[in-house]
């Protein structure tokens, strides 16, 4: 026996006291204050901090570029512009986010724009076919769809009540706030025309202008943000502080009395607001909105050329009834049915004013009337007050053919030491085929007036 190897009762206890030992260790390792488990906690809190951290981040990103991008000139908001997705990139890079080739910084852009939705200019509504429209905070849905116009007014009384039909021209006085309607459109529609109707506009037959033929890259930027532009429902109305005049007016460079400052309305059976030049009539636009949610500014070239092609196929008036059914493009370069001038008579309620082209004078305007305008082989015409005759309406928009001339930001490039204006639309002392809705005419220069030239406000969201 004496040579049999056996275990000792104090070798086991020493085995049995060095294996307590390490499960002690090994517990201390895992769950003490610097175990394992407990560093795990902590890198898992620390990464949840460092998210959001980033987020705050790219959030105040976003605030910064748009605070420049809106409140900077022309140059330095496509400038900025870029330089914002650029930095959207980079973010989006440095987090680590998978995109595909395909994706672009304006859909980064987006990506990142979702964390900030509590600070949107815009909430959501259902027109009547159900589609979905943006509508600036401070400003109400009145009615209409995609295919007829959806209407939006300043004023929470003229919102849609789910009753009421508001579009019509019967209830259009009684609307008490300025009215927009929303021109939807992509990017890749968004550009001039200088084609109608077959005919190309040079310098010689439609165009009449040495016109500037591109798009400021800064306009796209509401389009591809929204989905469309909003654009006056009438032409700018006469400033409810200025008071119309009383005698008869004679158009002569010193006696301009409309030419003043003042916030446009865009309502209907408001003056029209003439005798206003180039300089004027941008910046009375620009005046009328400036808020955290919207701005506003005289109609641009580009929104005009969108906004016809948006009304080709519409209908003209609101009845079958009425001289024509549905818009061509046909009417763009020939505008008589559905516009007010000398060689097309149209029926209207609202006032009345006469002008005489050769003596360049225009009479005051009447009292609230109905009744059909005259024809005139020439020299005579009648100006109406806003949104006065249902034939001039299409896509709820009012008096785009004739009436007013209307300014737009379009210049011209006719003379290299001179800025000359444009203006579209034909007006009321024109005839309606060598004048139409298309045609853009060449102001002598930005600093001149008429009796027969208006302007319109379009409102861009923040």
């Amino acid at each position: 026996m004496k040579e049999e190897k056996a275990i000792t009762l104090v070798t086991l206890a020493v085995t049995i006291v060095v294996l307590i030992i390490l499960a002690g260790v090994s517990i201390s390792t895992l769950v003490g204050d610097n175990g394992i488990i407990t560093k795990a906690k902590e890198a898992r809190e620390n990464i949840e901090l460092a998210q959001i951290e980033e987020q705050i981040s790219l959030n105040q990103l976003y605030t910064d570029m748009t605070n420049e991008i809106e409140l900077g000139t022309e140059g330095e908001v496509l400038e900025s512009f870029i330089e914002f997705k650029r930095k959207i990139a980079e973010a989006i890079t440095e987090k680590g986010i998978q995109t595909s080739e395909t994706d672009s910084s304006d859909t980064m852009a987006n990506n990142i724009r979702s964390l900030n939705t509590s600070e949107s200019s815009v909430y959501e509504i259902k027109d009547e076919e159900g589609n979905t429209i943006p509508v600036p905070k401070g400003f109400y849905y009145v009615g209409g769809s995609l295919s007829t116009g959806v209407i939006i007014s300043d004023n929470a009384d003229d919102e849609y009540d789910g009753i009421t039909d508001k579009t019509t021209w019967e209830y259009t006085r009684n609307l008490k706030g300025n009215q927009f309607v929303w021109i939807p459109c992509t990017t890749s529609e968004y550009k001039k025309s200088n084609v109608w109707n077959g005919i190309t506009q040079t310098n010689t037959t439609l165009a009449n202008a040495w016109w500037n033929t591109t798009t400021p890259s800064a306009e796209l930027a509401q389009v591809k943000k929204y989905g469309g532009f909003y654009v006056g429902r009438y032409e700018a109305g006469l400033a409810n502080t200025i008071t119309e005049f009383t005698t008869v007016q004679k158009h002569t460079a010193s006696n301009q009395i409309y030419n003043l400052d003042g916030v446009p309305q865009s309502k209907a059976g408001v003056v029209p607001w003439m005798f206003i030049d180039w300089t004027h009539a941008k910046a009375n636009a620009e005046s009328m909105y400036d808020s955290q949610y919207v701005s506003s500014g005289l109609i641009t070239g580009t929104q005009w050329d969108v906004m016809l092609k948006k009304m080709i196929g519409k209908t003209i008036g609101e009845t079958t009834g009425d001289s024509k059914v549905t818009l061509t493009e046909t009417d763009l370069t020939n505008s008589g049915v559905w516009g007010n001038y000398i060689n097309n008579s149209i029926s209207y309620t609202g006032r009345l004013a006469r002008a005489n082209s050769s003596a360049w004078t225009i009479e005051p305007f009447g009292t609230v009337t109905s009744g059909t305008t005259t024809t005139y082989s020439s020299d005579n015409g009648e100006l109406l007050t806003t949104g006065a005759s249902k034939i001039a309406q299409v896509y709820h928009i009012y008096d785009v053919a004739g009436n007013l001339w209307e300014w737009t930001e379009e210049t011209s490039s006719y003379l290299e030491n001179s800025q000359y204006g444009e203006f579209r639309g034909g007006g009321f002392i024109y005839n309606s085929s060598s004048r139409p809705v298309c045609y853009r005419c060449r102001a002598d220069h930005v600093w001149w007036t008429g009796y027969f030239v208006g302007f319109r406000v379009v409102l861009y969201i923040r």
